[in-house]
């Protein structure tokens, strides 16, 4: 962390040169994050709007441009289900990010919430970016982003009244955020009585359905339960067609995946058409009963790598372990996203890489 304006020194206070401030107690640490916060506060490093409002950002990556609406949502419309997830939480992480935003009291990263499109949107959006982006700069890992102040009442209004018109939203990215921010709302609403606390929101950027990017999240076994790669094949044979392949399997549509074994790819083929998530199927028929592995989230004999990161990376991992066997999956959409959360049903762990990603710390919420 040689610059020494980054966000991280927020996020990680207790980490110097040596190491000689490190602790393991979780409220000290987070103490130190609010007081490391308040310490760029103050030497001006982080500065507060002077007036509420709302933010366009935009965040331009590998020629793709992604543009939204960074501002609080309501605590409320996730407990009533109008912001809708698709993924199980876990309580540990829940309890320590509850604690987290009830010590440091800011919120630096994000919900990522899926709606439908608004022209009312659209043309503020496209008005307001005709000028110059208040904040316009290049991270090092080569992403582009862009900031325009809203704080005109009656876009405002505009952009408030579009959204409330919208039936439900959906989480992209950060169940554990959404989850952790009603928690704490939960766990202080007795003392709450304004309507505008802003302990009763949760910071969120706001995208069009047809402006995020869902990727595969593809899984690697470890080793293959004691099975030889022919048994392996065998086994699979009970429910796919399996066909070697001379080339990488990057699967193209619902019912195909690949396999890559010993160094060899094979392209699997569902015998039988299903409505069921690919994702899941891999899980039902191939995971669980060919490898033995029943829980994703527990189980250390599978791991998880990102479609972004391509097949070569995917291959190499299976290599470097000298054993076990990678999967590609075809990625869910955003119309599956959207018909299991509507159907109060869930992903299993690690199902999509969605983008944009956010970094940490742009815009920081205050409560």
């Amino acid at each position: 962390m040689e610059n020494p304006y980054s966000f991280l020194h927020i996020i990680h206070p207790d980490m110097t040169a040596t190491n000689l401030h490190k602790t393991d107690d979780l409220r000290e640490r987070f103490k130190q994050v609010r007081g490391k916060y308040d310490a760029f506060l103050s030497e001006g490093i982080l500065q507060r709007d002077k007036k509420p409002g709302l933010y366009i950002y935009r965040q331009i990556k590998a020629g793709h441009a992604f543009t939204g609406i960074i501002g609080a949502v309501s605590v409320d419309d996730y407990l009533n289900g109008k912001i809708k997830i698709h993924e199980k939480t876990i309580a540990k992480r829940e309890e320590t990010f509850v604690q987290y935003l009830d010590i440091t009291k800011i919120n630096a990263e994000p919900v990522l919430l899926m709606a439908r499109d608004s022209k009312t949107i659209d043309d503020i959006i496209a008005e307001k970016t005709l000028d110059r982006p208040e904040y316009d700069f290049t991270t090092t890992n080569k992403v582009h982003h862009q900031f325009w102040v809203i704080d005109d009442a009656v876009s405002i209004a505009a952009i408030e009244k579009a959204y409330a018109g919208q039936d439900a939203f959906y989480i992209a990215d950060g169940h554990h955020r959404s989850s952790s921010s009603a928690l704490l709302f939960e766990k202080h609403k007795a003392s709450i009585s304004n309507d505008n606390d802003p302990m009763r929101y949760c910071l969120a950027y706001i995208l069009s359905e047809e402006n995020v990017r869902i990727y595969e999240f593809n899984r690697i076994v470890k080793d293959l339960n004691g099975l030889s790669a022919a048994d392996v094949i065998d086994k699979l044979s009970n429910a796919f067609h399996v066909t070697p392949s001379d080339n990488a399997i990057h699967p193209h549509h619902k019912g195909e995946m690949g396999v890559y074994m010993e160094n060899r790819w094979y392209k699997l083929t569902l015998k039988e058409p299903s409505n069921i998530l690919d994702v899941q199927l891999l899980t039902d028929l191939v995971l669980e009963p060919i490898f033995g592995i029943s829980d994703l989230r527990k189980d250390k004999r599978i791991s998880f790598m990102e479609g972004p990161k391509g097949l070569n990376a995917l291959c190499q991992s299976v290599d470097k372990q000298g054993t076990g066997a990678a999967f590609t999956l075809f990625a869910p959409t955003v119309d599956d996203i959207k018909r299991i959360a509507d159907e109060g049903e869930t992903m299993p762990p690690k199902s999509t890489w969605v983008e944009p990603k956010l970094r940490s710390g742009l815009v920081v919420y205050e409560f």
